[in-house]
């Protein structure tokens, strides 16, 4: 997305730049091509003559959001028709990310084609945000995720990208050939549990050999990667904590017993946890609001949606079982409270919603996870700074992304209402920039051709 190096100024705006610091009245940003040259009081920036300026008197300007954890190999809808992992389905999703203000994910494992799609959003080929990736996903044989794959017909699709390793010499060996992929980071399953507990696809499976998740996480980090760790239980999660991951790529889920002294211990160590509410919530939530689908209509793939009460819907089949929506209700009091005494104990949490799962719709979602994000004590700052720097830090982007600064590119949102004052106004948008090139939500189509760019702000 070559921006031949035009000048644009937002003015007047109330920036909020992610670094937590008081909100900047009356603020210039500058951006020069696709980076962000300057950002100041009006009164400080000169602008260069021929400068395209953008009147933000009464919006607010933030940086672009980061979803550090999704599944873009997978539609989010009721993974029952083969519309939904078609290329114009692809297409609609990624085009979806950008209608709710994220400009970067990452792909957390298990994306064949994840090279191609990183290239084709960057080329301009496709319309999208930044794509980073973990490109495989690694377990111990039999266990969890490839039950979950069989459940969602999804296996001939990625599976060929989820590997699994029973010895150490076979861990280290996997590792450097997946480092020298030069993926955002090494996604690893530490856990015998698939929830809710009456759909247990795993749960009997036996986890990583402990020489096994230290081989991995050793030879990860000496090529140079962060780790992502999947768990459910406290124990699970101690372990891998105690191996040296870096990131819990959720929240721990399935008990609140035992929770305490591994949290302490992530505090320490400075360990990170993605947090992936939604996830648990799509289990329930077209059951909850019948009226879910027509309200997104138009802003997420048609084909998605319809999915979603056809015959062979993992949803509709998930809605029908019994106990099932009790238990994800269950889990999901159990997630937040965990997470509440995360936040409390000085535990880093950053936005990722793991779309791409049954109604884990992409894009979406981010409203929602920030609206629970809040709900589980962070104030709305603390939202806005685990969807931006925090979430671009965990993805490796800190340097290039994250923040409303000097030098980083130029991923910013204008928000007609003040998210400090109520953080569902995020969905008030006005204008997104992916690389200084400014876009109109509105004007995304998503199941069809884009309507020409109209100023929005």
């Amino acid at each position: 997305m070559n921006n031949e190096k035009k000048t644009i100024a937002l003015t007047g705006g109330t920036l909020i730049d992610g670094n937590g610091g008081a909100p900047l009245v009356g603020a210039t940003v500058l951006i020069v091509g696709n980076r962000i040259q300057s950002v100041g009081p009006n009164t400080s920036i000169q602008l260069p003559p021929g400068t395209e300026t953008i009147d933000c008197r009464g919006k607010f300007v933030l940086p672009g959001l980061v979803d550090s954890h999704v599944h873009v190999g997978t539609s989010g809808g009721g993974l029952a028709d083969p519309e939904e992992f078609k290329p114009a389905t692809l297409a609609a999703n990624l085009k979806t990310f950008l209608a709710f203000g994220v400009t970067s994910i990452m792909d957390m494992g298990g994306n064949p084609h994840l090279g191609k799609l990183a290239g084709d959003l960057e080329s301009g080929a496709l319309t999208g945000p930044r794509l980073f990736g973990a490109r495989y996903g690694i377990t111990a044989p039999g266990s969890h995720p490839m039950g979950l794959l069989r459940e969602l017909r999804a296996l001939d699709k990625i599976g060929s990208h989820f590997a699994e390793v029973d010895t150490p010499e076979a861990a280290r060996a996997l590792v450097r050939k997946v480092a020298a992929e030069k993926p955002a980071g090494l996604k690893i399953y530490h856990s015998r549990t698939e929830f809710p507990g009456t759909m247990c696809l795993d749960c009997n499976r036996e986890k990583l050999k402990p020489e096994v998740l230290s081989a991995l996480v050793e030879e990860g980090h000496a090529q140079g990667l962060r780790i992502f760790a999947h768990i459910a239980w406290p124990s699970e999660a101690r372990e891998v904590i105690e191996a040296g991951v870096d990131v819990l790529s959720h929240p721990i889920t399935h008990a609140e017993s035992g929770v305490e002294p591994v949290l302490e211990m992530m505090a320490a160590r400075g360990a990170r946890i993605q947090s992936t509410m939604t996830r648990i919530e799509a289990y329930f939530a077209l059951k909850a609001q019948p009226l879910l689908r027509d309200l997104l209509r138009g802003k997420v793939s048609d084909t998605v949606l319809n999915s979603y009460s056809l015959q062979n819907s993992v949803i509709r089949a998930r809605h029908l079982t019994p106990g099932v929506t009790e238990d994800a209700r269950r889990i999901l009091e159990i997630t937040m409270a965990n997470l509440r005494r995360a936040n409390r104990m000085g535990v880093e949490i950053v936005l990722g919603t793991d779309s791409g799962g049954p109604g884990g719709l992409h894009g979406a979602g981010v409203p929602r996870e920030m609206e629970l994000l809040n709900d589980c004590g962070l104030t709305p700052m603390q939202v806005i700074m685990a969807s931006t720097r925090g979430a671009a830090r965990v993805i490796g982007q800190g340097e290039n992304l994250g923040t409303v600064e000097a030098g980083k590119l130029a991923d910013i949102l204008i928000i007609d209402h003040d998210p400090i004052q109520n953080i569902n106004n995020i969905k008030y948008l006005s204008s997104v920039f992916r690389g200084g090139k400014r876009i109109d939500p509105n004007a995304l189509a998503i199941n069809g051709q884009d309507a020409a760019q109209a100023p929005a702000a």
